[in-house]
């Protein structure tokens, strides 16, 4: 009988020392939450994110103060939002060039799994990447770069904005379907990269859609992006693939993760705050303005995983091909 009675003062005083901490007795959030983001400030995806950030802040009634912090392909970000506490008060942002084409060039010290070593909330907003030449390069369009690439082996060169990231896997996709050897030039960051090319030291440069007011003012050549489908901010410009250059797809696209041991309930409001922002009229037509689009096939934390997992199963054997490192 003492031990039946002992047993209940204890679910007892257990159950009103788990309501009085604030952290449990509070609905989440209750308190300001940080979202790390890896690279440095003013990009076109960094207006996105702090757009579509600020928007979730007012579905989940808490401000999200927005770090940045780049370094070493995002690697340092991740690396911050891995170690934090799993409660949901630390998230940060990917992209595919982090979780995808990192592992797959160093798999040995840069190996991390969805849903193993991190908690994908959701894949949210994708864009192409757009294949632009310099202003003296001797092509205007696909078939010549090819036909350029082709007659002058090793001579083509192509700008990234660095070892590792989404316009280097972009580069060696296209140069795996197209069958043509690339010298792929890497820079730190897409800047130096247009710079370069302004300045025709390369060929031409994977970019993003920023890159469409050079190509308007006659400074750079628009030679084709590399979406499924052309950008609704350049039309004009053709996709690799209707370039002639079949299965040459790759886009950029960005989400939000979270620490492995994240309660679910809070994935799910994390998830249901960025999903709001994303069903905002206003916010999307400034998101389509800078060249983004909703990812709709990672929109949960199972179809963000799921999406990974496949994207490392397809790039694999193009990184492995072109021999991919971090030069």
């Amino acid at each position: 009988m003492r031990l039946k009675q002992f047993i209940s003062a204890g679910c007892i005083l257990f159950l009103n020392l788990w309501f009085i901490n604030p952290s449990n007795s509070q609905a989440y959030p209750n308190r300001q939450i940080k979202m790390i983001y890896p690279f440095a400030a003013g990009s076109g995806a960094d207006t996105a994110w702090r757009l579509l950030t600020l928007e979730a802040s007012k579905r989940l009634d808490q401000p999200i103060v927005f770090i940045n912090q780049p370094g070493a392909n995002g690697r340092l970000a991740l690396d911050t939002v891995r170690r934090s506490e799993p409660n949901g008060y630390t998230l940060g942002i990917f992209t595919n060039g982090m979780l995808v084409v990192s592992p797959l060039i160093d798999p040995k010290n840069l190996s991390i799994e969805p849903g193993k070593d991190y908690i994908p909330v959701m894949v949210a907003i994708e864009t192409p990447l757009v294949v632009a030449a310099s202003s003296k390069a001797p092509f205007n369009h696909i078939a010549g770069m090819i036909s350029y690439a082709k007659a002058h082996p090793g001579k083509l060169t192509i700008g990234s904005a660095g070892s590792g990231s989404g316009s280097h896997l972009g580069i060696a996709m296209f140069g795996n379907k197209a069958d043509i050897e690339i010298v792929h030039v890497p820079y730190k960051g897409s800047g130096p990269a247009l710079a370069a090319l302004l300045a025709g030291d390369i060929d031409a440069v994977f970019s993003d859609v920023g890159i469409k007011n050079y190509i308007e003012l006659g400074k750079a050549k628009g030679i084709a992006v590399s979406g499924i489908q052309r950008s609704t901010e350049i039309p004009s410009l053709p996709t690799l693939v209707e370039g002639g250059v079949s299965g040459a797809v790759y886009t950029t696209w960005m989400g939000v993760l979270t620490p492995i041991g994240t309660p679910p309930m809070v994935i799910q409001e994390i998830n249901k705050a960025f999903a709001s922002a994303l069903a905002n009229p206003e916010v999307r037509a400034k998101l389509q303005s800078s060249g983004w689009s909703i990812k709709a096939d990672g929109a949960s934390s199972d179809q963000a995983v799921q999406l990974i997992k496949r994207n490392l199963d397809l790039y694999r054997p193009i990184v492995e091909s072109a021999r991919m490192t971090f030069d």
